[in-house]
């Protein structure tokens, strides 16, 4: 099964599912932990996306000398 046909049976059986009011009680501790997983997902985006413009970068930068990195003109 290719990602798209699985992306769309995902949608589809979550579409599917009946949607019910929870009446929760969500004390701090619950919005806590959930802030902390939404930033540590941020995190994660950031740092991942990151370290890829790294290596696109290194990747377009192999054929170029060392002699062009050294800014400061130090041996």
């Amino acid at each position: 099964m290719s990602f798209l046909n699985r992306i769309v049976t995902l949608m589809l059986m979550t579409f599917a599912l009946p949607v019910t009011a929870a009446h929760a009680y969500l004390d701090a501790a619950s919005v806590s932990i959930a802030m902390q997983a939404i930033v540590g997902l941020v995190a994660t985006y950031i740092l991942t996306g990151k370290i890829y413009l790294q290596k696109i970068k290194a990747f377009f930068t192999r054929g170029k000398s060392d002699d062009t990195k050294l800014s400061d003109g130090a041996e």
